[in-house]
């Protein structure tokens, strides 16, 4: 269940960043982005996605309240009682909103109601945040900071995912990138705001380095080590894209956007991970009851003892995080030789992988 759940909340930020991509590249002119066609069938399709995959979170503990009180009872008393619940029914009902909106005014008459369009997707946004970590630990506080690095995300990567995968063709890219790159600026910078606002909520009381020992901090590392690889391909295919397609309109940039999404997607996944894992709010309890990570404890050699972590300077630390620069600084050089852009993203994984071993390597835990 634990594995279904983060791959169905994968899911989900893939359907809500669908639907924003496409609701948002409908407002933006033709002669400004490249030839896109998103069917009806697709967009509903995606609202469908958001209204199930919201609701496994809801199954476990369904299931759990039923073995008391029985199926309907259970149902009933979650939608109605818990905040989960009522997250899911406040998304449920946005959701059918959404789609008789995209199936009565259809693809010619939407553009004269756009407001309306992205007035549902902010409340779909609120659906999701509503039942977050931080909105169950700072209330409407918590709600506004998680819709709003949802918001920014999924701007973000629902722009990629649609003209990485859904343009026909490369025409209008620089005009495209003209008004994207500064978005996807925005965006960024909203991400990280909201994210280490999201943070403070979700860590409140513990250092950074401390969050490694358990499986909640393991996977917030591996989630910031791929923001790094994803700033590149982010400057790659805004910055140094503009000036390669100038000097040869023949070039494909798609294949370079894929590679960003795909991180985006990883990135994706391991916030799904993060839902499921219990935020560090009190490290030592959380160590007592449910131990250290297992991912540490597969790959740390000291002893795994004490609560506190401090990162010191080690020649394999070093070695590592000198080699791992140089395979980020390979999948920039893979783009300026033109070579394959999966052979890029293949660098960036591997810099990943000597990055957390580097610092796995540094840290000393008392």
């Amino acid at each position: 269940m634990y594995f279904f759940t983060i791959w169905s909340e994968t899911l989900l930020y893939l359907c809500f960043s669908f639907l924003a991509g496409a609701f948002i590249l409908r407002w933006i002119p033709s002669k400004s982005k490249p030839n896109i066609n998103i069917s009806i069938s697709l967009q509903l399709f995606a609202v469908l996605g958001i209204a199930l995959l919201s609701f496994v979170p809801l199954i476990q503990l369904i299931t759990h309240v039923a073995g008391m009180e029985g199926i309907g009872s259970a149902v009933e008393s979650i939608l109605l009682t818990f905040r989960i619940g009522n997250a899911w029914l406040f998304t449920f009902i946005i959701c059918i909103v959404t789609a008789f909106y995209i199936t009565i005014f259809g693809n010619e008459y939407r553009l004269k109601f756009i407001i309306g369009e992205l007035f549902l997707l902010f409340l779909l946004t609120i659906g999701i945040a509503w039942s977050s970590h931080a909105g169950s630990i700072e209330g409407t506080y918590g709600i506004a900071i998680h819709a709003m690095h949802v918001l920014a995300v999924s701007v973000w990567s629902g722009i990629l995912l649609i003209v990485s995968w859904f343009s026909s063709n490369s025409s209008n890219w620089l005009v495209f990138l003209k008004w994207f790159h500064p978005t996807a600026i925005g965006c960024f910078l909203l991400i990280t705001v909201s994210g280490i606002l999201l943070m403070n909520v979700t860590t409140a009381g513990t250092d950074y380095t401390d969050t490694f020992l358990v499986s909640y901090g393991q996977s917030l590392l591996l989630k910031h080590l791929f923001i790094i690889p994803l700033i590149l391909y982010a400057l790659i295919n805004g910055f140094w894209m503009k000036k390669r397609i100038k000097k040869d309109p023949t070039f494909k940039p798609k294949p370079w956007v894929r590679v960003e999404f795909l991180i985006i997607t990883i990135i994706f996944i391991i916030t799904g991970a993060l839902n499921e894992q219990s935020p560090p709010m009190n490290l030592d309890n959380l160590i007592e009851h449910g131990g250290y990570a297992p991912l540490l404890s597969m790959f740390y050699d000291g002893s795994l003892e004490g609560s506190k972590v401090a990162l010191i300077a080690t020649d394999s630390g070093l070695f590592l995080g000198a080699i791992a620069f140089l395979c980020l600084l390979g999948s920039l050089y893979i783009f300026k030789m033109k070579k394959n852009a999966a052979l890029s993203f293949l660098g960036s994984v591997i810099f990943i992988i000597l990055a957390y071993f580097a610092i796995i390597q540094s840290i000393s835990i008392r």
